[in-house]
């Protein structure tokens, strides 16, 4: 791999590593001038994580970070605290008025000099959060903390937190915070805390002030779905029987749930924005630049329509339940480990039709063989049934089913229904994802199962 290919696959940081006593910062000498540090990290990966990593591979330095800053499109910035006092002989404390505008653009200074002096706009922005954070979970728990060191950050910056701490009793607790425009993750966390518990981590505490909560489980992420077929299969099992208890404690719960931030993603809702939604399909189907797939014409996206406003009234009729819809079921956010399956990261909470979950969840069986993927689906399908059948009329969840790819496309499709009338409509790569959904919601408009079902 060539210098230049390599660099295409990895972003360059510019470093703002800040002592906390003296609040100066880390530099470069450079023939006299004062240079900030740099590190290349993977794209597409967690920022926090690789900054940690190559700082601490590249000067032997333990850091948090704290803000994320971007001047342009591609001018990337963090600055971070040192947890321990500086040991590399090649970078030197010094003020930040010794680095030259080549250095910082005039925002990113403002920044900077903004959290040197304790005036940043989150508090997980601001130099020490960490030992008070340390504080309220030790007090919360009556467990001691291990060295800062085994602390493990996985996001930061905007007012958001991932961080595991690890106590002397060898137990794990994280704590996460929210910003802008996720801040009601929170709520809906200690929501679904109070209706369904076990099926996400333990609530030990919140501190609304910051915005921020403590969980702790024996469940851990899962980090790859397995590659063998029965274990992938024990694992969707586990997933699909746990979503569906824990929606079904949430049945009835709308009213609670709405007002706790989750979207409105019910039928209803669905039909009074159909048009809004395929006039923007089909904007975004004008857009097409690539020849790779021809774009859905005009009369096919008013096809489409017809057959999906068809759904949602069918669907209505059925009476299913209305219950929380996980809106970002990838597996990172499901746990395992505790005899059941955990979901997190509730930030895209809906309010709709359950069996939308139950599609984002068989879309994780990515066995290459079409007939066992097949089968699978369906014996996972049976399992969901039998647990909604405390509830739901046989006869009705069989005919959701049908219903359930194209509804489960239109929910990835509208999110949270309020970019249709933000700058973000225009965004060049929504646009493109949604004529890739659009594709997805002609295939699944296209089972003939599904059509006859509608014509009766």
């Amino acid at each position: 791999m060539t210098i230049e290919e390599s660099n295409l696959e990895t972003v360059e940081y510019r470093l703002v590593l800040v002592q906390p006593d003296s609040r100066e910062i880390l530099a470069l000498d450079a023939v006299g001038a004062c240079r900030l540090p740099t590190v290349r990290i993977p794209q597409w990966t967690r920022p926090a994580v690789e900054l940690r990593k190559a700082v601490r591979n590249s000067w032997d330095l333990h850091i948090l970070v704290l803000e994320m800053l971007m001047d342009g499109a591609s001018a990337f910035c963090a600055i971070a605290e040192l947890l321990y006092p500086n040991n590399s002989s090649e970078l030197k404390a010094v003020p930040l008025g010794m680095f030259d505008d080549s250095e910082l653009s005039q925002e990113e200074r403002v920044q900077v000099a903004s959290l040197l002096s304790d005036n940043s706009k989150h508090f997980f922005s601001t130099i020490g959060w960490l030992d008070q954070a340390t504080l309220w979970l030790e007090a919360e728990t009556g467990r001691k903390l291990t060295s800062k060191i085994d602390i493990e950050q996985y996001n930061a910056g905007g007012g958001f937190s991932l961080v595991c701490f690890h106590t002397e009793d060898e137990w794990r607790y994280w704590l996460k915070a929210t910003g802008d425009p996720n801040a009601h993750e929170l709520a809906i966390t200690c929501l679904l805390s109070e209706f369904g518990g076990a099926y996400l981590p333990e609530m030990i505490s919140s501190r609304p002030g910051w915005n921020a909560w403590l969980m702790s489980g024996e469940a851990k992420p899962i980090t790859e779905l397995p590659t063998d077929a029965l274990e992938l299969f024990r694992l969707l099992e586990d997933a699909v029987e746990s979503m569906a208890e824990l929606q079904m404690r949430t049945e009835g719960r709308t009213a609670d749930l709405l007002r706790a931030g989750a979207f409105d993603q019910s039928m209803e809702s669905f039909q009074t924005r159909s048009g809004e939604l395929f006039e923007y399909l089909h904007e975004a189907m004008a857009a097409q630049t690539s020849t790779k797939a021809a774009p859905i014409d005009k009369i096919r996206l008013g096809e489409l329509r017809t057959i999906f406003e068809a759904a949602c009234r069918r669907v209505e009729e059925l009476d299913l339940p209305q219950t929380i819809v996980h809106g970002d079921l990838n597996y990172g956010n499901i746990l395992s480990g505790c005899g059941h399956s955990q979901f997190i990261d509730w930030c895209e909470a809906y309010v709709g039709n359950p069996l939308i979950s139950l599609q984002h969840l068989l879309l994780l069986n990515g066995v290459e063989n079409p007939e066992l993927t097949q089968f699978m689906n369906a014996l996972l399908k049976e399992r969901y049934r039998t647990t909604w059948l405390a509830a739901c009329d046989p006869a009705a969840i069989d005919e959701g089913f049908l219903y359930m790819p194209l509804l489960a496309v239109a929910s990835s499709l509208y999110g949270r229904g309020d970019w249709l009338h933000s700058q973000q409509r225009d965004d060049a790569r929504r646009r493109s994802y949604a004529r890739s959904l659009a594709r997805h919601l002609d295939r699944a408009a296209r089972n003939s199962e599904l059509l006859e079902a509608l014509c009766h």
